[in-house]
């Protein structure tokens, strides 16, 4: 990707300037480091890695190109793009039955269930499925298969399509579902309909399995049953008992290749360039398909002008998508004006409890936005 000035592309230098300053003054307070990378019409206008990738046992210093553990940021860049590659392909309708693509999926460890029959595709990418918010499956199970049956056997906790409940289940699902449908486990689908279109490198499951370093990836959480300071291997319990690949979390990336991915979503989004998915596809995941605290597209979270919500930003000029993750990570994308925001911190290294992100996140983003001179 090409670098470019603010001012070329219709940036305010010291809005850009300021969100950096406030990223920069929470290192050490509400993460170890960061890096951010922030994309206008396709051009990188700044980019910054500061802080430590790790403290514990030893210190390490962040520098750019640093592979970040995505946790649910995976469900933006990873399930939903898939999802749109499996439409497209006929593999997969949004509004088809989940039934139909896995029988077993109308059973509970009770018996079948009516109201079951009634999720389809899209609840599950929008979070209206009426399956759990979390289950501990990584207590029980003792397979990844075994992780795979049990949420696939989950019981409902409200009527699909009636409410929203953010929820991990609905993508462990969605990983049960892609697999079964194209026969390919979930990382090899992802290779092969993102990564490889894009031209990613460094953007992948289990990154010390296929070739990575540890001095490449940013620390996270120290777990003492897991060993100590998590490096390279997925923090999510799930999602570690699921071999580290799913598509509720698992993914790996830079934020320089983060921003490749969502600006292939935007560019399909306002018709500039199909390389990723098609102007429909881009279109229907950023729709709104469901509304409760915070409203959801296809794995993406839909911010309205006005609507509050969310922990990701406050001031909505436009339409605006994003996500995060519980590591500390975050993508923002605003079509409209040609802009991504991709601020990955390290904020559960060396310990989950702190949780000053929430609060972080919005003044950065706030200040990115400020700077656009033209909606």
């Amino acid at each position: 990707m090409k670098f470019c000035s603010s001012e070329e592309v219709g940036l305010r230098e010291d809005r850009l300037a300021r969100a950096l300053e406030v990223a920069d003054s929470y290192v050490g307070k509400a993460y170890p480091g960061y890096e951010m990378v922030i994309l206008k019409d396709g051009c990188v206008v700044a980019r910054k890695a500061s802080g430590a990738a790790e403290l514990v046992p030893t210190r390490r210093g962040m520098v750019p190109d640093m592979l970040f553990d995505l946790a649910s940021v995976t469900k933006a860049l990873a399930t939903s793009v898939v999802y749109a590659k499996l439409v497209e392909e006929g593999l997969v309708s949004l509004r088809q039955p989940v039934v139909d693509l896995a029988p077993e999926f109308r059973y509970t460890v009770a018996g079948p269930s009516q109201v079951k029959e009634s999720v389809r595709v899209w609840m599950l990418l929008a979070h209206t499925s009426g399956l759990p918010a979390w289950l501990p499956l990584y207590r029980t199970a003792h397979s990844r298969d075994e992780v795979l049956q049990e949420a696939v056997r989950a019981f409902p906790t409200y009527e699909p399509g009636k409410a929203v409940t953010y929820s991990d289940v609905n993508y462990i699902v969605l990983t049960y579902i892609a697999e079964r449908v194209t026969g390919e486990r979930f990382d090899r689908l992802f290779e092969k309909l993102v990564a490889k279109p894009l031209g990613l490198s460094r953007t992948v499951f289990n990154p010390l399995e296929v070739g990575f370093d540890r001095s490449e990836v940013v620390a996270t959480e120290v777990v003492d049953w897991r060993g100590g300071t998590l490096v390279g291997v997925v923090h999510d319990e799930n999602a570690y008992a699921m071999d580290g690949v799913s598509g509720h979390a698992g993914l790996f990336s830079t934020a320089l290749e983060s921003a490749r991915i969502a600006w292939g979503i935007v560019e399909a989004y306002t018709g500039h360039d199909d390389t990723l998915i098609s102007q429909a596809s881009a279109r229907t995941l950023l729709a709104t398909w469901a509304c409760g605290d915070v409203c959801y597209g296809l794995g993406w979270q839909v911010y309205e002008p006005g609507a509050g919500g969310g922990t990701l930003v406050d001031l909505r000029p436009s339409r605006l998508f994003g996500h995060t993750g519980f590591t500390g990570t975050s993508v923002l994308i605003a079509p409209d004006a040609g802009l991504v925001v991709v601020f990955y911190t390290n904020r559960v290294h060396p310990s989950r409890s702190n949780e000053e992100i929430r609060r972080v996140r919005p003044l950065v983003h706030n200040a990115v936005l400020s700077s656009v001179r033209r909606w």
